[in-house]
């Protein structure tokens, strides 16, 4: 696995002053493929690959909770959900849909993720889950351990989308991404 890593320095002389979050610090950058055969389509859609098994992770520090922690549970508010299939859906998330789980391997720290998939283009609405993976590969799970887990900023783009993470935790530990991506 290549590690790439990117610094900004800003716009070049002569553009246009305008506010910008553009990286001025290096920070570290990971780009990988989608495992093809764990994409799952949505709506019905089919894929047109075969599906491999998963990779069985490696064993790796874990952040499981030895002190509880307080919890609040709510039931979801069935009148404010919305169909994505059957009945008519949201216009912003109509078209085709896809899930798909990838290991990122054991990290700690901020990173830009940037994921290689050609199912993705700029105008792909995608939303991010991230949390600590259990041992046995992404079809064993995601559990909430003591780390904490933060999504920053996820950047569809064409042929990939880049997210901004941080894990907060003294040692490497399994980072899982849940990504879905809609199609309009």
């Amino acid at each position: 696995m290549s590690h790439d890593y990117i610094s900004n320095s800003g716009a070049a002389s002569g553009d246009a002053a305008v506010a910008s979050s553009a990286m001025s610090a290096v920070f570290a950058d990971v780009r990988q493929e989608v495992d093809q055969g764990a994409v799952a389509p949505l709506f019905g859609a089919a894929m047109a690959n075969g599906a491999g098994a998963p990779a069985t992770a490696p064993a790796f520090a874990s952040s499981a909770q030895s002190v509880a922690f307080a919890v609040s549970e709510q039931a979801a508010e069935q009148s404010a959900v919305r169909a994505l299939a059957g009945a008519s859906p949201e216009p912003e998330l109509s078209g085709n849909g896809f899930t798909y789980r990838h290991n990122w391997g054991a990290r700690r720290g901020q990173w830009t993720l940037r994921l290689n998939w050609s199912a993705v283009n700029p105008r792909s609405r995608v939303m991010v889950s991230i949390a600590e993976g259990a041992a046995g590969g992404p079809d064993a799970g995601k559990f909430i351990g003591s780390a904490r887990y933060t999504v920053h900023n996820v950047a569809p783009r064409a042929g990939g989308v880049d997210i901004w993470v941080n894990i907060e935790w003294s040692s490497d530990i399994l980072l899982y991404v849940d990504y879905l991506v809609v199609n309009p």
